[in-house]
């Protein structure tokens, strides 16, 4: 009884931060690129050391408590920035860090450039965390932090899951659909979305049409239902070998959105990125996705692989100074291993052989050495670490390596990933502890580490 109990408390802290809820309204205006945002936070979680965080282009009016008081704050002024968003924190009539409350209320406007779809009309860059008007859509996905996300400095992690009842009402829009995050999208000007499981708030808004399956929906692409049901249909064939190896089943609709990017990219070149379940691709076309047999492609496998081991992989895992690795380098891993169960092994070779060269020129520090979480890189979080893993894998066989990962899943839920806990999830799988030492020496720890790693890839599947 007293371990139940004491496994009890354990969760509690991560129950809670799931508790949290979200109530307002979305006012948005296509033309202008204008977004009107009155929100109210409630049942918010103790968080001692707090930071409030709301995209750099939002302009706050003013937070309010629960008796509708205004709030002074810090943050406008020289604010700190975290990410995409500045940061703020309540402040008392003394002007000392307020204690966060259960409840409160923030009214905030940004103003945002409309891209429109022209050869002369791009930014230069586009990824997850900007706020994307392109002349015909919306995009603003969790990491712009559209809408207010709490951060606990302490534990170095983002309360940025809410139940919700938000309404988004739109203007100068034709053909208008709004989708947001856990909802089926809907063709309307204006609509009130609830959810009372916590979702993060991905927002897909303007002139597009969907369509559905029992599996999900896709936003803005023309495709049949023949097309659609295929593409289903294989994203379930690679949930079922995510669910098999870390004894962990789907159970939401998948919703897959098509989007222009608001960069000039070249012909053919696509991006993509998850907000689970929503996954979101810039120029997404059916006719590459699948062979003549309605089988997606070795490279969508692979892709497909990758985000939806998010499911298990995901935002949870931003927390600390190798947030990149846990987050990143896992995902990409357990595409590895779709990949090779949809049968696609000399296609895995040509991945695993090709990203041994792409990095065997680029310097890197030993995951025991890392101190920011910049110093994990593109190469290294999508390649290097990935391979790292590989190597585990071919040393410790697939179901040591799945028992790893499905404790440190287990060990996300309630704190901040390390790799001392990574050594405690692999001795808790029954790998020994010599050998373990042995391996983590070689491509781990090692100065080295990398020209081990490459060489073990190049052994094994030259």
């Amino acid at each position: 009884m007293k371990k139940t109990i004491a496994s009890l408390l354990l969760a509690l802290p991560f129950n809670i931060i799931l508790a949290q809820s979200i109530k307002g309204t979305v006012e948005i205006d296509m033309k202008d690129g204008l977004i009107n945002c009155s929100f109210q936070l409630n049942d918010i979680p103790p968080i001692k050391n707090y930071k409030i965080l709301l995209n750099k282009g939002m302009n706050i009016k003013n937070f309010k408590d629960s008796d509708q008081a205004i709030v002074w704050y810090d943050g406008h002024y020289d604010g700190e920035m975290k990410g995409e968003a500045l940061a703020y924190t309540l402040l008392d009539n003394e002007g000392k860090i307020k204690q966060l409350p259960s409840s409160f209320q923030v009214d905030y406007k940004g103003a945002f450039p409309v891209y429109f779809d022209s050869a002369e009309d791009y930014g230069p860059f586009d990824y997850k965390g900007i706020i994307a008007f392109n002349g015909k859509t919306l995009r603003a996905a969790d990491q712009s932090k559209w809408y207010p996300v709490l951060y606990d400095v302490d534990s170095d992690k983002l309360v940025d899951k809410y139940r919700y009842e938000i309404t988004i009402k739109v203007k100068n829009a034709d053909n208008n659909s709004i989708f947001i995050n856990g909802n089926a999208p809907q063709k309307t000007m204006a609509h009130q979305f609830t959810s009372a499981k916590p979702s993060t708030l991905l927002l897909f808004v303007g002139n597009y049409n969907f369509v559905s399956n029992e599996a999900g929906y896709i936003l803005n692409l023309a495709a049949d239902q023949k097309t659609v049901a295929a593409i289903f249909d294989n994203i379930d064939l690679i949930k079922a070998k995510l669910a098999k190896n870390l004894d962990s089943k789907f159970t939401d609709k998948i919703y897959i959105i098509n989007h222009k990017a608001v960069n000039k990219r070249k012909p053919g070149s696509s991006w993509a990125f998850n907000d689970y379940p929503a996954f979101a691709f810039t120029d997404l076309d059916p006719a590459k996705l699948m062979d003549e047999k309605g089988q997606f492609t070795s490279e969508y496998i692979k892709f497909f692989g990758h985000e939806l081991a998010h499911n298990y992989f995901g935002a949870s895992m931003l927390s600390g100074k190798l947030s990149w690795f846990w987050l990143e380098s896992f995902a990409e891993y357990l595409s590895f291993n779709v990949t090779e169960d949809a049968g696609f092994k000399d296609y895995l070779k040509e991945v695993l052989l090709r990203g041994a060269k792409y990095v065997e020129n680029q310097n890197f520090i030993p995951l025991t050495e890392i101190s920011e979480v910049a110093q994990i890189n593109v190469s290294y979080r999508y390649v290097l670490a990935p391979l790292m893993l590989k190597c585990f894998e071919d040393t410790f066989g697939r179901d040591k390596t799945n028992h790893v990962l499905k404790s440190l899943l287990e060990y996300a839920k309630t704190q901040t990933l390390t790799l001392e806990l990574f050594d405690k999830a692999v001795e808790a799988s029954g790998i020994g502890a010599t050998d373990f030492q042995k391996f983590k020496q070689q491509f781990i720890a090692d100065k080295d580490f990398k020209q081990h790693i490459i060489a073990h890839i190049r052994k094994h599947y030259s």
